[in-house]
């Protein structure tokens, strides 16, 4: 078949660095754009799963060892996001519990990321948008994001930085408090004391 697009399987790295979201993104070895960072991505290889394509990229071009759940966020198909040809993007959303120990790698900050190559700023911005409107909907989802224990302060920050990257209005939270309380998915903790101010609201996955 004459002109097939070729398949890339870029990964979304999203990691919570010094409490604030963060994407990681690897320097690219080869031309166009040697020597720059971005998302990482392979080309898809015959009979390869997408979730083994995804461990691939994070391995290889990121240095990524744990074991990750790659949530597919779309597929981008402009013919001209890659000088050498017709390439569609399958973009899949993982989340770190670690940073990866690879020279190779930076954390860059959600909401302050530099112009990347290729459409990958794109990616990440509908990657935003997808985990903004999964949280709570998709839980095993939400539970990576926000850990094993986490406070109200943590749930409202992660939507605000989720709805900036997105280019959404940022998000009413006046009421997340509340919507933890009746969350049965989650258990509030006891309240512990930090200095002379009101101790935050901490709360546990059931």
């Amino acid at each position: 078949m004459p002109n097939q697009p070729l398949i890339s399987i870029d990964a979304v790295p999203l990691i919570v660095v010094d409490d604030a979201l963060h994407v990681v993104t690897a320097q690219r070895e080869w031309d166009p754009y040697a020597g720059q960072h971005a998302l990482p991505g392979v080309l898809l290889n015959a009979h390869e799963r997408l979730r083994e394509a995804v461990a691939r990229a994070l391995a290889d071009k990121a240095g990524v060892s744990e074991d990750v759940t790659p949530e597919l966020v779309a597929v981008f198909d402009d013919f001209e996001r890659d000088e050498r040809g017709p390439t569609l993007s399958m973009a899949h959303l993982v989340i770190l519990g670690t940073l990866p120990q690879d020279p190779r790698i930076k954390a860059e900050p959600l909401t302050a990321l530099p112009t990347l190559p290729f459409d990958h700023n794109a990616i990440i911005a509908r990657a935003a948008g997808m985990l903004l409107d999964s949280l709570w909907v998709n839980l095993p989802l939400t539970r990576c994001l926000l850990g094993e224990q986490f406070t109200t302060a943590d749930v409202v920050a992660r939507m605000k930085e989720l709805a900036a990257a997105a280019s959404r209005p940022e998000p009413v939270v006046n009421n997340v408090g509340r919507a933890l309380a009746s969350n049965k998915a989650v258990q509030k903790l006891p309240a512990i004391a930090v200095g002379t101010g009101r101790p935050p609201a901490s709360w546990k996955w059931v």
